[in-house]
């Protein structure tokens, strides 16, 4: 297991013993790990990573699946505290750093912000594991997706993210499966989407956490 110390946003203090530190476990830079990365730089909290190495079977070792039945990335781990699944960690997250404006305040938006939260999180990274994760050109596939991203494309219509002109966890999700996308040049010919990733790159965040820059072949 090889553990890997990032570094931090600059208002955030560095603290050289890890063992106190939240833990995330993953992959590789561009898996389900990189949006709970991403969230962390956004909301400035400090943490440990731990890369496994799944080519070794490490994530099959008894003392990681302890932490995770399923044998998966991302988990993360804070004290007692165990949580698998992004979406999970994600809301963690969010309900235990204060200040922070990555959900909306009022109703509507809040509510708007959640569905595409959960459309990213189970319906778009489906749609984009059959493409990209799992290589599968079959016509079946790629229509499916072309029709969810066409009816994003829509969406973005006139306005900078996913809940109007305000960045949102949302535009986490969503945007770490459309960078995927990307790499396959599966957004050609959707210009609100391309559009709207070139916003999302050019967040700190994001570049710290690489979510747009890592090896996808490493």
């Amino acid at each position: 297991m090889v553990s890997l110390e990032l570094s931090l946003p600059s208002d955030v203090q560095v603290v050289t013993q890890t063992d106190s530190l939240p833990t995330l476990y993953s992959f590789a830079r561009f898996d389900r790990s990189a949006r709970v990365r991403w969230l962390l730089y956004e909301l400035g909290v400090p943490y440990h990573e731990v890369v496994l190495d799944h080519a070794k079977g490490e994530h099959q070792q008894p003392h990681f699946v302890a932490r995770n039945p399923f044998a998966l990335v991302p988990v993360w781990e804070d004290g007692e505290l165990v949580l698998h699944e992004s979406g999970a960690i994600i809301l963690h997250l969010l309900a235990n750093t204060p200040a922070h404006e990555l959900l909306p305040n009022d109703k509507l938006g809040r509510s708007r912000c959640m569905s595409y939260l959960m459309f990213g999180l189970s319906t778009l990274d489906a749609a984009v594991s059959q493409v990209f994760v799992t290589k599968n050109q079959a016509g079946t596939a790629v229509v499916k997706l072309k029709r969810l991203l066409q009816a994003l494309d829509t969406e973005l219509v006139g306005q900078d993210y996913l809940v109007g002109h305000s960045f949102t966890v949302a535009d986490i999700v969503v945007g770490q499966l459309l960078g995927l996308l990307d790499r396959r040049d599966q957004l050609a010919g959707f210009d609100n989407l391309e559009y709207y990733l070139t916003r999302l790159k050019q967040r700190s965040a994001a570049a710290k956490a690489e979510v747009f820059t890592a090896d996808v072949n490493a």
